[in-house]
């Protein structure tokens, strides 16, 4: 088979809302994130015989079908993968009787994704180079080296997420800003987040800067997976 990319837009649409209010020029606008891209692909596929193009066909369907996001990448962008689900049906035109064509919709999250990175605090802080174009989702595990009553990772911007937990050697943490699981031990633990003042922040692109406190009491990695527009 053979898969020829036609439409990969540049930036993806918004789910910007925008409400006009009687008496007022213009309309206000409620900025928000990214909405999902669109990218088309044109297929044709070649059979040895019409028995053997429809079986091909039907092959192609049965891989193309998902129920979930699935990964989709091309060979003009190394390293790089989007999460995309077919959008529509697909419509399938015999052009001979061993030949065939048909075009593909993608509906892909807004990003491209690298592969995941981690960065091992020293010292109880750490210096994180986001190159993506986006920011990124950070995931936190700890290993508690002597006993803690809480856990707490703190960026170059002052927010934070703290864990408040009677913590003990060999006990483990993980902070996942991009689920906003807390879980201690293998078990979700979302009653120890102190969630009244915690939040779970980015990645800007480029540096960040993270401290964990109380110092010297875990061992601490930061993992993410940067993200393109």
């Amino acid at each position: 088979m053979l898969m020829r990319s036609v439409n990969r837009q540049l930036l993806p649409g918004n789910n910007d809302a925008y409400v006009t209010i009687p008496g007022r020029d213009g309309s206000l606008l409620f900025a928000s994130g990214h909405g999902n891209r669109v990218i088309s692909i044109n297929c044709t596929i070649k059979g040895n015989s019409p028995e053997d193009l429809q079986a091909k066909a039907r092959d192609a369907a049965a891989w193309l079908h998902t129920k979930d996001y699935a990964i989709l990448s091309f060979d003009d962008e190394t390293g790089l993968y989007y999460k995309a689900k077919v959008a529509s049906q697909i419509d399938f035109e015999n052009i001979t009787k061993t030949l065939g064509t048909f075009d593909i919709n993608f509906n892909c999250e807004p990003f491209a994704y690298g592969g995941e990175e981690s960065k091992i605090f020293a010292g109880d802080s750490a210096t994180v180079n986001n190159q993506g174009s986006a920011e990124a989702q950070p995931r936190f595990m700890a290993i508690f080296l002597s006993t803690a009553g809480e856990w707490k990772a703190t960026n170059q911007d002052g927010y934070y997420i703290r864990v408040v937990h009677n913590f003990v050697a060999g006990d483990t943490l993980e902070a996942n800003c991009r689920t906003g699981a807390i879980i201690v031990n293998g078990a979700r633990a979302m009653d120890k987040l102190d969630w009244q003042n915690s939040r779970f922040f980015n990645l800007r692109r480029y540096e960040n800067t993270l401290t964990v406190t109380p110092t010297s009491r875990c061992n601490t990695t930061v993992y993410w997976t940067p993200r393109w527009l």
